[in-house]
């Protein structure tokens, strides 16, 4: 970072000056943020008193004097929060840590240095913004010729740019929605109506001043699309009622009739393909059963192959291979081949399954279950509220809602699909690097703990 004299005014010639950041500090809710000033020409500022305070002489964020840190004289906002940086004071190079940046913390700061004969300060500016959550991604319902989505997001400031975007990044819709809460941030929503042809999209967040984009993307089912048997007959009385007032109703029965024969078979050719493609994972079935020394302690194992959650944690021993999140897995790990298994999660409505690498965190339990973390799961959340974590959060709308999962893990392609084992369809692939050992992975639902039900691994082999 660049510095620049603040004050207009020099000093006489042998004293010194303060040289503060020439550029507003920027910092995101939560961060930890340094503001630094120097003494030019360098100065020992050991012997000095050195405070940092906000807006005026009197809000104090630290105090430095007579060689220690003056922790009374902080205002309350800012106690327990700041840390002096004196490693290079005897240089002139003084900095202060504020930990846990907040909105009310964007403001001008000053830096003031005090010798027995000499003091100045440098003013700089901390701006701050609040990036908010990850898009959630909703069906609305049918209209206007496809799907409509709802994009929702909160917790912005300031206020953010919303897009949606195609396959290839293009901006296919810029129009939004936003509010702002009780704490000045913003919420934000936007619909889009999804065509059959308009290929996979994502929502996409992005405060202008910051280069980061909070995105979610959504994989829709062909089998939305496929024409339901009463939706044909209201399509061709629609039809029939135009063609009799231009009077071009056999042309035009025949065009639909030539488009849909069209849809029909590539959708027949999907299925055919996605189905064979099930087939074939199918035939590298192999046994998968759970480990309980890693089952979290409400987690309820039955013979090595069942998982539930319940209230009563149980009475078990703390080791390094137990995780801190209410999830379990398995026993086998996986590093070459190929491997397949099922997992019926029945109707529970809130579920995690997939692979982990097998040295994962297992203490830290508000990490993401993204790639990034070493985990590849597919996540039900609610009722048919389905997505990944794949860099960007991915929402997924299948066909139906699958209450048998089939997983097949292709360790030399490096990639792992999901099926629906009910109507032998692809659910999603995603694509992960060649990175040690993998585990099956189950995070089974932990709340409405009267309608749960058991999540099961079948032994294919048997069946």
């Amino acid at each position: 970072m660049g510095f620049a004299q603040v004050s207009l005014v020099f000093p006489p010639t042998g004293q010194w000056q303060v040289l503060g950041p020439y550029k507003p500090v920027e910092a995101l809710v939560g961060e930890d943020i340094v503001f630094s000033c120097f003494l030019s020409p360098e100065p020992n500022a050991e012997a000095m008193e050195v405070m940092f305070f906000k807006d005026r002489f009197s809000t104090v964020v630290h105090l430095y004097k007579d060689g220690e840190d003056q922790k009374y004289m902080q205002v309350p906002g800012y106690q327990g929060r700041t840390v002096l940086v004196k490693d290079f004071m005897a240089d002139g190079h003084v900095s202060v840590a504020l930990k846990n940046i907040t909105l009310s913390d964007a403001s001008l700061y000053g830096c003031w240095f005090n010798s027995q004969t000499y003091n100045r300060e440098a003013i700089l500016e901390l701006k701050v913004s609040a990036l908010g959550s990850t898009p959630v991604i909703s069906v609305m319902g049918y209209g206007d010729g496809g799907i409509q989505l709802l994009c929702q997001s909160s917790g912005w400031f300031p206020q953010p740019t919303v897009k949606w975007k195609g396959p290839k990044g293009q901006v296919l819709s810029s129009g939004y929605k936003a509010n702002s809460d009780r704490n000045n941030l913003f919420n934000v929503e936007t619909s889009f109506t999804f065509q059959e042809n308009t290929g996979n999209l994502s929502c996409s967040i992005q405060l202008v001043e910051h280069r980061q984009v909070v995105e979610s993307r959504v994989w829709v089912g062909e089998m939305f699309f496929k024409p339901s048997s009463w939706h044909l007959p209201s399509i061709l009385l629609g039809i029939l009622c135009f063609g009799l007032f231009v009077g071009v109703t056999g042309m035009i029965m025949v065009n639909l009739s030539v488009s849909k024969g069209k849809i029909s078979a590539e959708l027949n050719w999907r299925r055919t393909h996605e189905t064979a493609e099930w087939g074939e994972a199918q035939k590298h079935a192999v046994e998968v059963t759970l480990d309980p020394d890693t089952a979290h302690p409400q987690l309820y194992i039955s013979d090595l192959k069942s998982v539930i959650f319940k209230e009563a944690p149980q009475d078990v021993s703390y080791t390094e291979k137990r995780f801190k999140r209410k999830c379990v897995v398995a026993s086998q790990s996986f590093k070459t081949g190929q491997h397949y298994w099922e997992v019926d999660v029945g109707h529970n409505e809130s579920w995690r399954l997939g692979v982990c690498r097998d040295d994962v965190h297992r203490w830290e339990e508000d990490l993401d279950l993204s790639p990034i973390r070493g985990y590849w799961v597919l996540q039900q959340r609610e009722e048919h509220d389905y997505f990944m974590l794949d860099l960007h959060r991915i929402t997924i709308i299948p066909g139906i809602h699958p209450t048998r999962v089939g997983i097949f893990l292709d360790c030399e392609c490096r990639i792992i699909s999901f099926f629906s084992v009910n109507d032998q369809s692809l659910i999603y692939t995603m694509e992960y690097p060649l990175e040690g050992m993998l585990r099956p992975y189950i995070l089974p639902q932990t709340y409405k703990e009267s309608e749960l039900t058991p999540i099961f691994i079948p032994s294919l082999s048997h069946e």
